[in-house]
């Protein structure tokens, strides 16, 4: 039986013979670096040991620098805090410290690194960063979230990008992504100030030093932001008039929008949306020239427990909301979200149900709405569809009163697998919903189409 062929043996010639000729190590250099891009950088590396001829083949390539903890064998079974999790860390630390001095690159496209890293590991990311500056980097991310595991110290202060002004090449950048940082607003005001090429600018589970942050330039590029905050913000100020995409995960902070008048995709999450469907002078800067609005709503008595006053969506093409729970409120409050979208095409609505007793609650039909008709709305589609009475009343309302629907989605109820093993009493309540999604059908005008998805 002929033995398997390594990958370290394929490259170098290896065809089962031990007179065979090296014929792949005789090709041009560009050739042989077009074939170690189509591997990982960690394969590519291991073609080192190969012979001479690749030793550092594989440093000059230019690609994409990626880094993800996640993807090594022993970070599936981590233990946090563990010793043995601690020394982990460490090494893979000192892998991109490798690769880092190891590279002969003379650009790189992109950079990422996702490990969980704390303020100890200071030197250690300023050497990455500049690494990638020096490299003509065109996206780089740094993600040290608590996501991907436990820091044992407190979150790292970035010092001033102002430090890698000294790289002309800094103009390059046009991405840019931060996760688990602490900042302030001079940190923030160098960065927009020495890339002045950037167009996607994400900083997501930040620590706010300072309390006060602004987005402000009459020359940015940004096209594309993405703030979240974990503590201490106080007021955000954006002024971007390039800007056309901005997602939010905030709470009681004071936002101020002002020169966005390209904005038209929004997507706020955290209690904030609160603000947005109770203030509608929050948004009103903007709210007209909106084409797509996702709103991650908290639990369904904070919505109702204050009048609904939302601003005018006179572009509004898609409105996606989520909602916690619900099923012992009356989901029609929900088309009061329509009325104020004139030009809606599609309404996607996606219930989040926490725990199995959610689909037990007792059922009741409140606080009626007005009857109004919809003249463009043409999609209507619900995640978590349970079958109960409030699901079925915005269905048939929707068929009714938007006049132009076309399609009604229904993705049926199916509780996420961290959820544990299913009890028979919940997997005869999943048939059931089901059963009763395929019946509405036989309820819906012919020009409305009932179609089931799974839920995702």
């Amino acid at each position: 039986m002929t033995p398997p062929i390594s990958l370290a043996c394929l490259l170098a010639g290896y065809q089962g013979s031990k007179n065979c000729k090296d014929i792949i190590s005789s090709l041009a250099d560009d050739i042989l670096l077009l074939i170690l891009s189509l591997l990982d950088l960690k394969e590519a590396a291991r073609t080192s040991a190969l012979s001479r001829r690749w030793r550092y083949l594989w440093s000059y390539l230019p690609g994409y620098y990626d880094f993800d903890v996640s993807a090594t064998c022993w970070w599936k079974f981590r233990k946090i805090w563990d010793e043995q999790y601690l020394l982990n860390v460490r090494k893979f630390a000192d892998y991109v410290n490798q690769v880092v001095s190891s590279s002969r690159a003379p650009r790189v496209h992109t950079f990422r690194v996702r490990i969980p890293l704390d303020s100890s590991y200071r030197a250690d990311i300023h050497r990455w960063v500049n690494f990638a500056m020096g490299k003509s980097v065109k996206e780089l991310e740094l993600n040290l979230s608590f996501y991907y595991g436990v820091c044992c110290g407190g979150p790292l202060l970035l010092d001033s990008f102002s430090c890698y002004a000294q790289y002309p090449t800094g103009h390059t950048l046009v991405s840019l992504s931060l996760a688990s940082l602490c900042i302030n607003d001079s940190f923030v005001h160098s960065l927009l100030l020495n890339f002045p090429n950037l167009e996607r600018l994400s900083m997501r589970d930040l620590h706010c030093q300072g309390g006060n942050v602004k987005v402000v330039g009459g020359l940015l590029k940004l096209r594309y932001l993405e703030m979240s905050f974990k503590t201490d913000l106080v007021t955000l100020e954006i002024s971007a008039r390039n800007l056309i995409s901005i997602v939010f995960v905030g709470h009681d902070e004071d936002v101020k929008f002002s020169n966005v008048p390209l904005l038209q995709e929004a997507s706020f999450e955290g209690t904030y949306p609160l603000r947005v469907i109770h203030n509608p002078r929050n948004i009103s800067g903007f709210s007209s020239q909106l084409t797509k609005l996702n709103l991650n709503l908290p639990s369904m008595h904070k919505i109702i427990g204050n009048p609904i006053k939302l601003p005018h969506f006179g572009n509004l093409k898609l409105l996606e909301l989520l909602f916690f729970d619900g099923l012992d409120k009356n989901l029609l409050i929900f088309t009061n979200f329509i009325d104020a979208c004139p030009m809606l095409q599609k309404f996607k609505l996606r219930r989040v149900l926490l725990q199995y007793y959610s689909i037990k609650l007792p059922i009741g039909i409140e606080n009626r709405v007005a009857h109004k008709v919809h003249s463009h709305l043409q999609i209507f589609e619900m995640v978590d569809f349970l079958g109960a009475e409030v699901d079925i009343e915005l269905v048939l309302y929707l068929a009714k009163f938007a006049i132009m629907l076309e399609m009604v989605v229904l993705h049926p109820f199916n509780p996420s697998p961290e959820w544990g093993p299913l009890e028979q009493a919940t997997l005869d309540h999943m048939e059931a919903i089901e059963k009763q999604a395929k019946q509405l059908q036989n309820q819906l005008p012919p020009r409305v189409q009932l179609e089931l998805a799974a839920t995702v």
